[in-house]
């Protein structure tokens, strides 16, 4: 009998899904919690091994909808797509399951019933490879073939119910370490202190007790147990061994338990570098979203930013543990994995304490933020952010009231102002206009121009003046442009601006980018790429190209890509990556990581122009007109540099920059300062680098 139409362009499409339908290896995506789609019937099919083809293909990329349309009607009525889906996603995350491949052996079809033998090859996140073999069957009804489903095509080991249970084994969390091996984390025993209320022959005296040592009032320390049952144990707090043996006496009441205790993570150095190294803290629910299908479980204690957060999988280790296959009952029926946590891992950072102290002390209580950089490899010596916060309270002392009154700190302490501050450079910026004119042939070093004190190029609508004017009330006068980057001179970049603009206004901009600033630089932890104008990109005005030229209008830039880019001026023009991390090594067997030096490219100019460049920088600190020239004067260590004073929109006192690198003649560090509203750079961040340049010269 000849297929009708219908019927023929039916085939047609079954046999593309088929084809399409064999052995796939996809990621199975954990912890998707989307609201079942409609249940629709699916297409009728000719044989049962298609069925069971499209069924297995569906697990493999997590469709459980479309897997649940092709169980028989009977097996529908048994349990509803809800339920089934919520099994599946529920063993996926308990297994660790990231991709499934599935290989398809025999297929046997009799009349109604069929069976179809296959091959389930588990990739999962803790336990490695678990692979089984499995039989599925089939039944017609209602017209079509449908599965037969129970659990068991799970894993063959449910087929009589039950649940699989992953009980986690972890290592140790490692811990981080400066360039010298100093710690800048380490574990601790606190001593749990506990009471139970209907043990207490004296409150009274265990209130006023408790409320010494734990520097609480008494009433404080009664509503913490008040709400629970008389007979329970109640936490009241922990102290550390050394606490404990100098109050014990006093803890020897009836009704108070110190029989237990609790490893905790802490910070030695308090608040020294702790944008850089972060902090841990309990999973929370979106976090654990996430890490659930990497066997992490409510409770876990993970890192919550800095390197803490960057290096989790080196400092926790990766997961072990058993996964099991329960009884409705509890007991265990089968095994499906055993397998041993791997050890965690230290790292040793490129950061230096001494260094960290030095620039601390220096920056001070100032609102802003500072960090150093060797310059032949990009390595962070020290970064600095200030406001700044204890880890040790954050991590594990700080109720939900003291971190929310944190968070919305107007000071915003959490933010790491080195990596994450993006605010606009000012004359810093005038080191990549200064280096663009040179190198694209507009004008040279020795260039001409003419400063009165005011530029009009504009229009008298637009009329600017040059910083100097406001005190002297004259300009530079006759200057030339090498001296007009070492004097900072407005009215000479206004003019280099403009003719950067008629040559092309994506000159300027390009530049910008080309010396690393509008794009993250790559580093280990949470960065703003800040931002590089586009001309391109909406209206772009003459006057826009003369606010970029010193440093202003939209351009923002971080003290991170700063000092990276003075670092390339220093070395002789290569880019790196800055990095937090040289290497981390395995406590287990003693293997190392080593992390290589990464250039980000080439400053796009010849050695020339970067000589040139250098010579002018040099004269900031060092010439008498130079913009930095009396906070160096006398000093002891040459340093070349570039102030910036950043004016905030609208109204405010300015930021303060002040970009270096030392020696000036043989450069081994790079230096930057921003002291936000903290007025010129030569008054305030200028003098801050000098004291951060002695000191760490000034280091055996």
């Amino acid at each position: 009998m000849k297929n009708s139409p219908v019927r023929f362009s039916l085939i047609i499409v079954l046999a593309l899904f088929l084809a399409s339908a064999g052995c796939d290896t996809l990621r199975v995506p954990g912890g998707n919690s989307a609201t079942p789609t409609p249940v629709h019937t699916p297409t009728p099919v000719t044989f049962a091994q298609d069925t069971a083809r499209a069924f297995l293909k569906a697990w493999s990329e997590a469709d459980y909808n479309a897997m649940y349309t092709m169980l028989a009607p009977s097996r529908q009525e048994t349990i509803t797509a809800e339920q089934f889906i919520a099994r599946y996603k529920g063993i996926t995350i308990e297994a660790t399951i990231k991709s499934i491949k599935i290989t398809v052996n025999s297929a046997h079809e009799e009349g109604n019933e069929a069976e179809v033998k296959y091959t389930a090859a588990l990739e999962t996140n803790v336990f490695g490879a678990l692979q089984h073999d499995n039989t599925m069957l089939l039944r017609r009804e209602k017209g079509r073939w449908g599965v037969l489903w129970n659990p068991g095509l799970i894993f063959p080991q449910l087929a009589s119910g039950g649940t699989v249970r992953y009980t986690p084994l972890v290592s140790a969390r490692a811990d981080i370490f400066d360039r010298k091996g100093r710690p800048f984390t380490q574990p601790q025993t606190l001593v749990v202190v506990e009471v139970v209320p209907d043990q207490m022959k004296n409150e009274n005296a265990i209130l006023s007790t408790l409320g010494r040592v734990f520097n609480k009032q008494p009433g404080a320390i009664k509503v913490m147990y008040s709400n629970s049952p008389g007979d329970w144990r109640t936490l009241i707090g922990t102290l550390t061994p050394e606490q404990f043996k100098a109050n014990y006496d006093a803890l020897n009441l009836p009704g108070i338990y110190t029989d237990k205790t609790k490893d905790i993570r802490t910070y030695p150095r308090n608040s020294l570098a702790a944008h850089a190294i972060g902090y841990v803290g309990q999973v929370s629910a979106e976090e654990l979203a996430k890490l659930e299908i990497k066997g992490y479980r409510e409770g876990d204690i993970i890192g919550k930013s800095g390197l803490e957060l960057w290096g989790e999988q080196y400092l926790a280790g990766q997961r072990g543990g058993k996964l099991v296959i329960l009884s409705p009952s509890g007991a265990i029926t089968a095994t499906l994995a055993n397998v041993p946590a791997k050890q965690s891992q230290n790292i040793y950072t490129t950061l230096d304490l001494d260094v960290q102290e030095i620039v601390e002390k220096a920056l001070g209580n100032r609102v802003g933020a500072a960090v150093v950089m060797d310059i032949s490899n990009g390595n962070i010596l020290a970064m600095a952010s200030h406001p700044t916060w204890d880890p040790n309270r954050l991590s594990q002392r700080m109720t939900p009231a003291e971190f929310r009154a944190l968070i919305n700190d107007p000071g915003d302490p959490l933010v790491n102002r080195v990596t994450q501050g993006a605010l606009p450079p000012g004359s810093v910026f005038k080191i990549v206009a200064y280096s663009a004119a040179i190198e694209k042939g507009l004008y040279t070093p020795n260039s001409i121009f003419n400063c009165p004190g005011y530029w009009d190029g504009l229009g008298q609508n637009f009329r600017k003046v040059c910083w100097i004017y406001s005190s002297t009330g004259k300009g530079h006068g006759a200057i030339s442009l090498s001296n007009a980057l070492t004097q900072s001179c407005n009215v000479t970049f206004y003019q280099v601006g403009q003719k950067l603009n008629q040559t092309d206004p994506n000159l300027l901009p390009n530049f910008a980018r080309a010396f690393g600033l509008g794009k993250e630089t790559g580093i280990e932890l949470a960065e703003s790429p800040g931002i590089v104008p586009d001309p391109s990109k909406g209206t772009w005005r003459p006057g826009d190209a003369i606010n970029l030229v010193i440093g202003q209008g939209d351009l923002l830039t971080t003290p991170l890509q700063i000092v990276d880019m003075l670092g390339a001026v220093a070395n002789g023009g290569t880019l790196y990556r800055p990095r937090l991390v040289a290497r981390v090594s395995s406590l287990a067997d003693g293997t190392e990581k080593v992390f290589p030096t990464e250039s980000r490219g080439k400053l796009p100019i010849s050695n020339a122009t970067l000589a040139s460049l250098r010579q002018a920088l040099a004269r900031v600190t060092t010439d008498k007109d130079g913009t930095a020239y009396n906070a160096f004067r006398g000093a002891k260590i040459s340093v070349a540099g570039k102030t910036g004073t950043a004016e905030v929109f609208k109204t405010g006192v300015p930021h303060s920059w002040f970009a270096a690198y030392a020696p000036a003649d043989n450069p081994r560090i790079a230096v930057v300062v921003i002291a936000e509203h903290g007025s010129e750079g030569s008054t305030t961040a200028a003098p801050i680098v000098r004291e951060i340049v002695e000191g760490y010269f000034g280091l055996k």
